[in-house]
């Protein structure tokens, strides 16, 4: 089962190690997490910001190994087409377009545009809590 995380959930699981994001990651065993460079660059960019540094007391070497980690345990998908569905944010578009490329059947998200579609092509839009509860079943 193939599934892409959106960037929210990335930036949550490594924020907070007990939250169901970090339980998804912890469980990569069982999905195939298909992963991007422009995923991985907006997620090193999120880490980076400013108010995000203030609310965790991490060393930048953290962020790195998180990212190694990813990349690592990810399959690469190269994006040749992104669909314009969510004009007021790009990065939303970048998402969808990586687990459609992919051949996603999950995209998870915490994102309420993306997460009102429900679904897009044969990508199904779920939160993490549902995406846990899959896991669950499977």
């Amino acid at each position: 089962m193939k599934a892409v995380l959106d960037t929210n959930v990335l930036v949550s699981a490594f924020l907070r190690d007990k939250g169901k994001s970090a339980q998804i990651l912890s469980q990569n065993s069982r999905f195939e997490l298909l992963i991007c460079e422009e995923i991985v660059a907006e997620l090193t960019d999120v880490l980076n910001r400013p108010g995000i540094r203030r609310k965790e007391t991490y060393l930048e070497h953290r962020v790195h190994e998180y990212l190694e980690r990813l990349r690592a345990s990810g399959t690469w998908v190269t994006i040749a087409e992104i669909e314009n569905l969510i004009p007021h944010d790009p990065p939303d578009n970048t998402v969808l377009a990586c687990a459609v490329e992919g051949g996603a059947k999950y995209l998870v998200s915490g994102n309420k545009h993306l997460l009102d579609l429900k679904q897009h092509r044969r990508v199904k839009i779920v939160t993490p809590a549902q995406f846990l509860e899959i896991l669950k079943s499977t």
